[in-house]
């Protein structure tokens, strides 16, 4: 089945919410989504288990804003060196001050839906985090356990002192 032949989809989250949006925007923005409805996999409901609502609902707020306007999304993947304001500070303000896990959960949810735009923004904001940042600073501020014992440590200091 085309996907012209429909208006509207329904995605289904993890917990059974249900997310009506227009089928060509979702298409345009999901890679995966758009399979699905072009191998007509699902009647009227597609499920994204591994997609909270609350994160879905993030994710059909960043579509929309993105794809809606299909010939703005075509002029953004044909000169992505060209920038409109607008969306620019859509982005910001979409992923300013969300905490890490909700960030981590766009990231996955972006990935597994083949979200590209989304993805890059994400994985964006990750590395901006990161940016700066030394081994022990990038620890505190993601919440990582270092499981080294000071000698495998300092042998890996060693070993990637290009690196550090």
């Amino acid at each position: 089945m085309a996907i012209s032949s429909r208006n509207t989809v329904t995605l289904r989250s993890s917990h059974g919410e249900e997310f009506v949006v227009q089928a060509d925007t979702i298409a345009a923005a999901s890679a995966l989504i758009k399979q699905t409805m072009e191998k007509d996999c699902a009647a009227s409901v597609i499920p994204l288990p591994q997609v909270t609502g609350r994160i879905l609902a993030r994710v059909v707020d960043y579509c929309n804003r993105h794809y809606a306007d299909a010939d703005a999304a075509a002029y953004a993947y044909a000169s992505p060196f060209l920038v409109d304001p607008d969306l620019e500070r859509f982005d910001t303000d979409f992923v300013s001050g969300i905490d890490q896990d909700t960030l981590f959960m766009l990231l996955l949810a972006a990935k597994d839906l083949d979200v590209e735009g989304l993805l890059n923004l994400a994985c964006k904001t990750v590395a901006d985090q990161m940016r700066g940042k030394t081994v022990e600073g990038m620890r505190a501020h993601f919440g990582i356990v270092n499981d080294y014992t000071p000698e495998e440590e300092a042998e890996l200091r060693r070993e990637l002192s290009w690196a550090l």
